[in-house]
Formats: structure tokens, sequence, C-alpha cells
């Protein structure tokens, strides 16, 4: 069998790979195309310098015997900054509208900012090249595992389209060809809309992206913990704060806005000055009211998931962070989306 060195996956600098064999006098041919590689394929000699988002196809030749499987690693080179997180230290916090004190005795990091469009669209592409999603008519598909009310088998990952609902500003993907776009409201461009958190994806396709990096969605606990801490507030911020909420008179009204928008900068958008205040949470994770629901790892019932945080479709009461609402898991919608947790070690 043969080795590729270091092993597929996202990247945010040029890699330089290596191929070796476990058996001796073996001769490598290799592929950067996706297509299978033959005898007459390019040989390996010496590293491989990846640069640019490649699927690495190699396959090993000896004498008479029957060749190597074929070895894959596909590499996306992000353009994308690191993913930011927030430490969340274990202890006390303040839970639902009467403020109940709950405990969680562990450390755990959340996301700072919803995972983008920019993000889901890298994740599409890589796991579409390694096969582990596929693309119907109208939606994208993967692979999950069941648990208790869940059964086994493919599931409706994104809901892909052109279509933008009743004119509202917010990014859809659409799939033609193995290609995933992103399509933007009229009056804006593609640059506008990478930055703001996927919607349309499912709570399977919220899992899918988080098991397919190694990490997990927040439980509703995590989640409201990670808005509130120990404040008893109904809103992440203290004090002066806003948020993405109906009509709540940004740019983008209505719809979602960039990630982290509210952060006290100026920003100018279609000739539009807008200096919103910095409103993040007491650990400095944005957007926990308002812009997009986010999906939880929590049931509401046997039926539902948790979702939390109230979107840009809602009115300012209904995105207080200790509101907790039901969801299909199979349900999309332009108003939810989701960000991720990881345990910490």
């Amino acid at each position: 069998n043969l080795v590729i060195s270091p092993p597929g996956g996202t990247y945010f600098a040029p890699q330089t790979v290596t191929i070796s064999s476990v058996t001796n006098g073996v001769t490598i041919r290799y592929t950067t195309n996706g297509e299978e590689p033959t005898e007459n394929s390019p040989l390996y000699s010496n590293p491989i310098q990846i640069s640019e988002t490649t699927l690495l196809k190699a396959k090993g030749f000896k004498g008479t015997f029957t060749p190597s499987d074929t070895a894959t690693a596909f590499y996306l080179i992000s353009n994308l900054e690191p993913i930011e997180w927030c430490l969340i230290p274990a202890g006390n916090y303040t839970y639902g509208q009467d403020n109940t004190i709950l405990n969680i005795p562990y450390d755990y990091e959340i996301m700072k900012y919803e995972v983008t469009n920019a993000r889901y669209l890298e994740y599409l592409q890589e796991a579409y090249a390694m096969g582990e999603i596929f693309a119907t008519w109208n939606a994208i598909r993967g692979y999950y595992p069941g648990d208790e009310h869940n059964s086994a088998g493919y599931k409706d990952l994104y809901t892909h389209g052109t279509l933008i609902y009743g004119g509202n500003n917010y990014g859809r993907i659409s799939y033609n060809n193995g290609q995933f776009i992103l399509n933007y409201p009229e009056g804006f461009t593609e640059e506008d809309f990478l930055n703001h958190p996927v919607v349309h994806v499912t709570w399977f396709g919220a899992w899918h992206f988080a098991n397919y990096y190694g990490y997990r969605l927040p439980t509703e606990y995590e989640w409201e913990k990670a808005a509130r801490g120990m404040t008893g507030s109904n809103f992440p911020w203290e004090g002066a704060g806003d948020a993405n909420y109906l009509d709540s008179g940004d740019p983008y009204d209505n719809g979602t806005t960039p990630v982290g928008f509210y952060n006290g900068e100026t920003h100018l958008v279609n000739g539009i000055q807008f200096s919103p205040p910095d409103s993040p949470s007491i650990y400095g994770v944005y957007d926990m009211a308002g812009n997009v629901y986010n999906w939880t790892s929590s049931w509401y019932d046997e039926h539902y998931m948790v979702i939390r945080g109230g979107s840009w479709e809602n009115s300012y009461y209904l995105i207080q962070s200790w509101i907790r609402n039901p969801n299909f898991a199979v349900f999309d919608h332009p108003s939810i989306g989701f960000r991720c947790a990881r345990s910490v070690n």
C-alpha cells in the first residue's frame, strides 16, 4: 500500500507532499487532475508541491504483480483565515428565563462566528471530491450513522437552488455539474455574501460538516452558557448592544449580515454607512442573538432538535438568549445556520 503525507485536508499554506511504499522496488505513478493513474502517468521521484486545490491519486506498479490500490488525497488550499475559537471555562452559568443556575464541569471551545457561506463552500468542494457527499436534483446528501431517533442512511444536508425567497438578502448555494456556486441578491456581489452565515442547511448538514472536520455541534446548554455566562442578561451583551433582527435597520434588511457585523466598526455597504455597537457575548462570541438560528445537538423531544439565538426574521423579543425553539432535523430555511464546538483536552 502507498502512503501519502501529509494526508489530504484543508490547509492554509502550500504543502510539500511525499508518496512512499512499504514494498521495495515499487514504481509510483500519480495524477493531480483526479484521473486514475496508469503506467503512463507521471513518475513520482521527488516531493510534489501542492499550491492550489488538488485531487492527488497515486498507484504502485511492480513487474507482473497486480498494481496497488489507488491512494487518494484531496488538498484544499484555503484562502480563508483559520477558524477562531472562544474558550468557555468550566463553571456555573444562568439558564432560562428564570436564570436557573446550572453548571458545566468542563472547559470547551465554540466558534467565535457562525459558519459562513465561504467555509461551507470549501467543505462541499472537499467532501464532494472525496466522495463523502453527492448531489441530487435539489439536495446535497451524505451518510449519517444514526442515533436513538434517526435511522442510519443518506440524509439531505443542504437544499441547493438559486431562488432567494421573497426578495430577502441572503446567499444560497446551487450545484451544477460538480461545481458549487453561491447565488446572491440583485444589487450585491458574490464577495458581499461569502462572509454571511450559511443558511438552508439541515441539522444533518450541520452535523456532517462538524463531523468531517473533527468538531461537533454544541449542546443547547453549552450554547446558552457561551451566550450569557453568569450575567443573567436576556441578551449576550451587557449594556449597549444590538443585533440583526426583523427591521433592525442595517444595510442588509431584511436578511443575513456578515458574521460579526455588530462589532463596533463602521461599515460601508452599497453606499450606506452603518456603525453598530460592539455586541459580543461575555466570552467574545458574536451573533448569539439574531442573524441566524444555530442548530444544537440537543433534542427538544423525540421529534425535534433545539435551535437557538433567533434570526433576522424575528422580532427583537424573540432573539433573547434563553429562548429555545424546536425544528425537524430535515428542515432547512434561510434563517437557520450553525456554529461548531470542540472539547478541550
